[in-house]
């Protein structure tokens, strides 16, 4: 990380093979402007569909691009679409812009209409597109900056940064938290048949309040099939590991429930130290019955939340399923982990000795499986 400013133009510009954007001529001049998207967050029953081609009123205040090169920077993240910088405006307000780098090449029409695509979304479990910058040698992404980091680095990273680990109560609430936004997604664009993409634990962040935000939908969308898949990892679905490198909505199921064993497990599916990604290996201890040794050891230390750790890996197993026509939708996913029966506040059982086999509860499980590949964010 380093302090300094964003400055215009100094990216190159990469060509990408054939996606969903395809190289077109423009000229840049008085027109490379910063285009905001307007209106707020609506609660879990609604959707806020706004743009800034339909709504004229904007309760999120702009700014100029002048404003935002000249803002103190800090660099937080890179991927594999870019890197991300936290901005501290004049008015003290803090932004996350996200600087594109390997995104297919698009003239500025196309752009705009994919950007609009993705700024009209409004959930409260999601990261909201706040404005976007198009030049050919510069695009940037403005959203909300999130304080609280994500959901990756708050079950792995917890002995590193000193924080307490995750309890019952709270994974489960951010798994609801996630679902629901990444249901809205798969309902907003299911007659398209656009899918978030890249739903792994590093894009969901955690807002101010603690709530989960699913980040990053719809941009693996700007990237060649077979780049955005590589970057999944151990989230890759195992439809998609051959030649048929596709992006779908069955695939991001599958990609949840990677995330709901990882969550249940502790186990990351993006470190080389784990020899399986979470479905084959969840699934050899489940069939030979030693199902608390699926579970993170800091989960054991809780009492009487056995049934409900077993009730949510039924969902994950299910979302897991090989055959993709087999996986349940969003909608469905969430009606699952709504159902899931959460003591509000398990007591941490000091004395617990948690290497010890508690009772296996029955899960029925198939052979199928992803194929265990290892990647990185």
């Amino acid at each position: 990380m380093f302090g300094g400013h964003i400055t215009k133009g100094d990216q190159p510009h990469r060509p990408g093979s054939a996606g969903m954007c395809s190289d077109g001529g423009d000229s840049d001049g008085a027109r490379s402007k910063l285009v905001f998207f307007g209106g707020d967050d609506e609660d879990d029953d609604g959707l806020a569909l706004t743009s800034h081609l339909r709504q004229r009123k904007q309760r999120w205040s702009r700014f100029q691009l002048e404003e935002l090169l000249r803002a103190s920077a800090e660099m937080v993240g890179r991927g594999s679409l870019g890197t991300v910088y936290r901005a501290a405006l004049g008015d003290g307000r803090m932004v996350a812009v996200k600087r594109l780098r390997d995104a297919n090449p698009c003239a500025r029409d196309e752009f705009h209409r994919y950007m609009d695509l993705i700024g009209r979304l409004r959930h409260p479990h999601l990261v909201p597109l706040r404005a976007f910058y198009y030049a050919k040698q510069e695009k940037l992404l403005i959203y909300d900056y999130l304080p609280n980091g994500n959901l990756h680095d708050r079950l792995h990273g917890y002995r590193i940064s000193g924080n307490a680990p995750l309890d019952w109560t709270t994974r489960v609430r951010l798994l609801l938290g996630a679902a629901r936004g990444l249901a809205c997604i798969h309902r907003e664009y299911r007659a398209s048949g656009i899918p978030h993409g890249n739903v792994k634990s590093t894009n969901i962040l955690l807002d101010k309040d603690g709530a989960a935000r699913v980040a990053d939908f719809g941009l693996a969308l700007l990237l060649s099939p077979a780049h955005a898949i590589a970057r999944l990892g151990g989230y890759m679905a195992p439809e998609q590991s051959g030649n048929n490198k596709r992006l779908s909505q069955e695939a991001d199921v599958y990609s949840f429930g990677v995330l709901i064993l990882e969550t249940l497990t502790g186990k990351s599916p993006t470190t080389a130290q784990h020899l399986q990604a979470p479905p084959p290996w969840v699934r050899s201890v489940v069939r030979e019955e030693w199902t608390a040794e699926v579970f993170d050891v800091e989960l054991l230390r809780y009492r009487d939340i056995e049934e409900e750790m077993v009730a949510m890996l039924h969902v994950g197993l299910a979302c897991v399923a090989e055959a993709p026509e087999q996986r349940p939708a969003m909608d469905e996913v969430v009606r699952m982990v709504e159902s899931v029966p959460v003591d509000q506040s398990p007591a941490p059982e000091e004395d617990r000795d948690v290497s010890v086999t508690s009772p296996s509860v029955g899960v029925t499980t198939d052979d199928g499986g992803g194929d265990g590949r290892l990647g990185y964010y």
